[in-house]
């Protein structure tokens, strides 16, 4: 096992995953790690915590709407534009994420089929938990292993798993990426106006008409005898 595929492995487990429905948070981790082996991004989607999707949505399309290029869009979402992303509901973008950006990590298939998870303990406060566990896997000659840590919620009854510090992160990181480039567009569009830059060459300004030829004088009358 590569190097790299393990460190995308501690990234998957790093993403919201799933919760059941009651129990504990022990339960509710158990849960998530099954349908992560299971590569079931469905199952993760259902049953978590909908202002983490919402949250993840928003960061995304707020990328996606400073970058004029859709080929990202294209290839992580499977849409041809802003527009279509923004009508996805979030589960749907969150499954998307995963089976493509995860799921399609070199050796993750894999790994996930030979690995084992083992919950190991939780430490609760109030409507919010921690769980620890282990992963476990073949790495090349001699076996990886990992511990690793879940923050869960409770909401309504239900244990949620929410964002870890590393997946916040990353989508503050997009957020940031996004302001950048738009106060950088901003910029350029101030320059092209006052004339300090030449126009974008993808939206020339119309070049300008020629002025019309002046129309012919008239005839005079002949002179009449």
């Amino acid at each position: 096992m590569k190097r790299t595929s393990f460190l995308a492995l501690a990234f998957a487990l790093a993403l919201p995953g799933t919760a059941a429905a009651q129990g504990t948070p022990e339960q509710a981790a158990e849960r998530y790690l099954q349908t992560l082996k299971a590569q079931d991004w469905a199952a993760n989607s259902v049953l978590m915590d909908p202002v983490e999707l919402d949250s993840m949505k928003a960061a995304f399309l707020d990328a996606a709407t400073s970058d004029t290029s859709t080929a990202g869009l294209r290839e992580v979402f499977n849409v041809t534009s802003v527009a279509e992303m923004r009508a996805l509901a979030p589960a749907v973008v969150y499954q998307r994420f995963a089976a493509n950006v995860i799921g399609q990590r070199e050796g993750m298939a894999q790994f996930l089929a030979s690995a084992t998870f083992r919950v190991m303990g939780q430490v609760q406060e109030g409507d919010s938990a921690w769980v620890v566990y282990r992963v476990s896997g073949p790495a090349g000659a001699a076996a990886a292993s990992q511990v690793s840590l879940m923050a869960l919620r409770n909401l309504g009854g239900a244990w949620k798993a929410r964002l870890s510090d590393e997946v916040r992160g990353m989508l503050a990181g997009l957020r940031q990426a996004a302001s950048e480039r738009r106060a950088a567009n901003e910029a350029l569009q101030r320059l092209r106006a006052s004339g300090q830059l030449p126009a974008d060459p993808e939206h020339p300004s119309p070049a300008p008409r020629p002025p019309a030829a002046p129309a012919p004088a008239p005839t005079p009358p002949p002179a009449r005898p």
